[in-house]
């Protein structure tokens, strides 16, 4: 069957929802060696994946997740990556700025792959702990309202389907399905893409996993991210159904920059660029971040607009709350990895009178 079915690939034709959660259940399970694999990744490229396909290879890997069970909207913001610009981390410090307002942000990402910082680099440059337990994870975003979830430790399969796509060197599939597969299931999310073309399908596959309010967003100077330097589309979507348009930082109000004053560094350069960034300073990442966490209360449900929400992210940030939040986000990730250790290490002894 799975020759047939790489058969139909590398000609053109797309898979049925069935074929496509049969192909991941393979991957995820390690059914599948690296020589069909890499066929059928690269082969999926070149085709390109049908919405019914990203829709069931999503759904299929989170059946394969190390699984979280949540309550109540969640919301998320995350992009693909692979993006030209390479810019500071945006879209994880919107996501401190957007729990600092309310908003219950479960966080999921990833290291660099394209990029000299992934959110979890810069993350661990902040001083979080991104080594959680799915409990811990879930007491922090409880106490705190905001968590982080570290893709690997969630998919552990992925480690050999990462040294494949390496091996490959070109974009596939995973790409875009990571930020597809948060394990907390966020019914809110703002998901940035890579390519024009992603934009419109990727809303109707967060829309088929659930996601109830969501954006889709592809900045034109080739950023996953809504961006400072560029008009960029988006793609929104509500219960009552889907409208694409663009959107510019002057609507706002906003000046718009250069995209080379978004450029961002290794994760120690990052994470100085965020500190700077929440304590208040101006200039053109403070713009980025405006819009991108404008967007996230918006979709979050904690403004009525977008420009409602840039206008209650520029209050969250010049009244310190941003600031207070990671700090928060800081001390409790760093608290619950020693109660962990300590609960570990009570385990382990207990074992060892038996």
């Amino acid at each position: 069957m799975l020759k047939s079915l790489l058969d139909k690939v590398v000609h053109g034709n797309n898979l049925t929802g069935r074929e496509s959660a049969y192909l991941m259940d393979q991957m995820m399970d390690g059914t599948i060696s690296d020589v069909p694999l890499g066929a059928f990744l690269a082969a999926m490229e070149t085709k390109g994946p049908s919405e019914r396909e990203m829709t069931a290879f999503a759904q299929t890997m989170r059946k394969h997740s190390l699984q979280v069970s949540c309550e109540g909207d969640l919301f998320d913001i995350v992009g693909t990556g692979g993006g030209k610009a390479k810019t500071f981390n945006i879209s994880t410090t919107a996501a401190i700025v957007i729990a600092a307002g309310g908003v219950l942000v479960a966080k999921h990402g990833n290291r660099a792959k394209t990029s000299r910082s992934g959110s979890a680099d810069m993350l661990e440059a902040l001083g979080v702990n991104i080594f959680l337990s799915p409990e811990s994870c879930l007491d922090m975003l409880r106490q705190i309202g905001i968590c982080y979830f570290y893709t690997r430790y969630y998919y552990y399969m992925m480690k050999r389907i990462d040294v494949v796509r390496e091996q490959l060197g070109i974009t596939t599939i995973f790409d875009v399905l990571r930020p597809l597969t948060n394990p907390a299931h966020a019914t809110r999310e703002i998901l940035g893409v890579n390519k024009l073309s992603l934009v419109e399908p990727m809303a109707h596959v967060l829309a088929n996993l659930g996601v109830i309010h969501g954006m889709v967003v592809y900045g034109q100077d080739g950023t996953d991210e809504i961006s400072a330097a560029a008009k960029t589309t988006v793609c929104e979507f509500t219960e009552e159904g889907f409208s694409t348009y663009e959107i510019s930082p002057e609507q706002f109000n906003l000046p718009r920059c250069g995209i080379e004053d978004l450029r961002g560094g290794f994760p120690r350069e990052n994470a100085a660029m965020t500190r700077r960034v929440l304590r208040g300073e101006k200039g053109p990442r403070r713009t980025a971040i405006l819009l991108n966490a404008g967007a996230g209360l918006y979709v979050g449900g904690k403004a009525l607009t977008w420009e409602g929400g840039i206008t209650m992210a520029r209050r969250i940030i010049d009244s310190g709350l941003a600031l207070e939040k990671m700090e928060q986000f800081i001390y409790m990730s760093q608290n619950m990895g020693k109660v962990e250790k300590v609960k570990l290490t009570s385990y382990k002894e207990s074992e060892d009178t038996v």
